[in-house]
């Protein structure tokens, strides 16, 4: 493929600095910067363990940084709309409405402080903003799901619309401008089973509704768009939620702004997709697992494709020994995933440049 490194890795993964707890977010504003959280785990939760760190430099150096006040909240999703602006949002490990953490940083992350959560948060589970001025997050209050935007950078939250009743979602939000939101999840069928669902809003999250989804799929753990009406969904074939089942990966595909969906051609290369992420038009790349060997032992996995994720392709790698479970790509060259107590960077693949339309004879050109 044009633009891959003869003989060079193009995931190269390393530890987290030592004390970091299991990371699953992950967003970079800028090629340099970026931020991941998590939560203390593994069981029994690790005293002290850091949930926040951070790269300058593309994801070859972190750091840890701390929130004030000693707190260590569970923080399962992180959004950073400028480089030194973020939003981090989780709970507090209690199981009680008003549990919902929010903390933010203006400062690159000198200091993070808790600013206010959306009334009534059981635990806010993604967040996405667009600006400083524009940031979603999705709550559970115990009871429902739904959506609140901050015009104020998480010291106000005005609730929105309810997520369907009967859905669970994951912890990834996708927002494109001027196009929909995006939540993939699933809908509880029997007892440690579900189907794979996809919450769409047309409006900003005001109201919310389920994709049209083919039957059979799995869970959905992930989703972005392409353009405003070309937008891909994956996850895992596996239907079973109450515990990790070694299982093949799942892409879903939608013409109509995540409204309604395919089942794509052929099986992705990642087994149990956790997260897809696509740069330019052309330019998309997936993480998750790959199960080798009976039993199955369970390694990191990437892969990447240069046709707006029509087919994707394994990317090779060094060092990424567990699942690898989110994913940023703040631009066309490179993206950073972490998973665990690990942290990546991936080289992207250049599409191959669309021909010019060739002159043909009797045109009348000269």
């Amino acid at each position: 493929m044009l633009g891959e490194p003869k003989g060079t890795p193009l995931v190269v993964g390393q530890p987290a600095p030592s004390g970091t707890g299991e990371l699953g977010a992950v967003s970079c504003p800028t090629a340099r910067r970026c931020w991941a959280v998590g939560v203390a785990g593994p069981n029994p939760p690790t005293a002290g363990a850091d949930v926040i760190v951070a790269t300058t430099d593309g994801g070859i150096g972190w750091k840890a940084q701390h929130v004030a006040g000693g707190s260590t909240p569970q923080l399962s999703g992180i959004s950073c709309p400028t480089p030194t602006d973020c939003l981090a949002v989780g709970s507090n490990g209690a199981s009680l409405p008003g549990s919902g953490v929010v903390v933010a940083t203006r400062d690159a992350g000198t200091t993070w402080s808790p600013v206010t959560a959306p009334m009534n948060a059981l635990t806010l589970t993604s967040v996405e903003c667009a600006g400083t001025s524009d940031c979603t997050v999705v709550v559970s209050d115990g009871i429902s799901t739904w959506s609140a935007h901050s015009d104020d950078f998480g010291q106000s939250w005005q609730q929105q619309g309810d997520l369907p009743s009967s859905f669970l979602p994951g912890v990834d939000l996708s927002c494109t401008a001027g196009g929909s939101c995006l939540v993939a999840g699933y809908v509880p069928t029997t007892n440690g089973h579900g189907a794979g669902a996809i919450a769409v809003s047309g409006d900003g999250g005001q109201t919310w509704s389920l994709a049209t989804v083919p039957t059979g799929v799995g869970v959905l753990q992930s989703a972005a768009c392409v353009s405003t009406s070309t937008c891909l969904a994956a996850g895992t074939t596996t239907t079973t939620v109450s515990d990790v089942v070694p299982a093949k990966g799942e892409l879903l595909r939608s013409t109509d702004g995540g409204h309604t969906w395919v089942v794509a051609t052929g099986t992705p290369p990642v087994d149990d997709v956790y997260g897809v992420a696509c740069p330019s038009a052309r330019q998309c790349a997936m993480v998750g697992t790959k199960w080798v060997g009976f039993p199955a032992v369970g390694t990191g996995a990437v892969a990447q494709s240069v046709d707006g994720g029509l087919s994707f392709r394994t990317s090779s790698s060094a060092y990424v020994p567990i699942s690898l479970t989110a994913l940023s790509c703040p631009d066309t060259k490179a993206c950073v995933a972490v998973g665990g107590n690990t942290v990546a960077r991936l080289t992207l693949i250049a599409p191959k440049p669309v021909p010019s339309p060739s002159r043909t004879k009797g045109s009348g050109h000269p």
